[in-house]
């Protein structure tokens, strides 16, 4: 087992869905849509500047995999979307992904909104 493969291994611990996971649907711009494991962190609603509305913003964390999660090279910022739900229990639908914060071998930490 390369490096690679053991980071990989690793970060699939954190978006089990037995763990602190959950199922989510990927939806990239140019190809089908997929459902994956991922860590959601569903954050306080932020102001928009100039307009008198508020955005919820989510931390997503992925395995940076083509087959297990969503690859740092095939990512389209803005083009892409992950369906989300504001709440736990509540219907999910796109969010477009904004942002990469984070990235590594095993796994990207992605913005939605």
């Amino acid at each position: 087992m390369s490096l690679r493969d053991s980071i990989q291994t690793d970060a699939a611990i954190f978006v089990r869905s037995t763990e602190f996971g959950e199922s989510v649907i990927y939806r990239p711009r140019q190809k089908s849509e997929r459902t994956i494991s991922a860590t959601v962190f569903r954050q306080v609603a932020e102001s928009i500047e100039d307009e008198n509305r508020s955005s919820v913003v989510f931390e997503v964390h992925v395995i940076n995999s083509t087959t297990t999660g969503i690859s740092s090279e095939e990512l389209d910022l803005g083009g892409d979307a992950i369906d989300l739900a504001d709440r736990t229990g509540k219907t999910a639908r796109p969010r477009a992904i904004v942002q990469i914060l984070d990235s590594d071998e095993g796994m990207l930490i992605l913005q939605c909104r």
